[in-house]
C-alpha cells in the first residue's frame, strides 16, 4: 500500500526510471538463471570425467591421494586462471550484466 501511495506521489519522468531500473534488475535475475541452469549442467559434466580421470590415473600409477593433491595443487598454482567454478548464479549475473551493457536489450 505505502509503495503505492509513493508511486502515486512522484513525478512521471521518475516513475519511468524506476520501470526501467526494474524491469532491467528483471531481465537480469532471469538471464542469470537461464546462464546457470545451462551451463552449470556441462559443468558438473566436465568435473565428473576430470574425477574419472583422476582416479584411472591414481590407480594406473599407484599415486596416493596426498601425493596426488600435492601435484594438482603445484599445476594449479602454474594455471594463471584460478577462479575455480565459473558459471555459478553470480558468474552468471554478471555475464548477463556484460551483455545487455554490450549490446543492450
Amino acid at each position: 500500500m505505502h509503495f503505492l501511495l509513493l508511486l502515486l506521489t512522484m513525478k512521471k519522468q521518475n516513475v519511468r526510471t524506476l520501470s526501467l531500473m526494474i524491469a532491467s534488475f528483471m531481465y537480469l535475475l532471469v538471464g542469470a538463471a537461464v546462464f546457470d541452469a545451462l551451463e552449470s549442467e556441462s559443468e558438473e559434466k566436465q568435473r565428473r570425467v576430470l574425477r574419472e580421470k583422476e582416479s584411472k590415473l591414481r590407480a594406473l600409477y599407484n599415486i596416493s591421494r596426498e601425493d596426488f593433491l600435492e601435484i594438482e595443487t603445484v599445476v594449479l598454482r602454474s594455471v594463471p586462471y584460478k577462479a575455480g567454478r565459473q558459471w555459478q548464479f553470480t558468474g552468471a549475473f554478471y555475464f548477463a550484466t556484460t551483455v545487455i551493457t554490450t549490446i543492450g536489450m
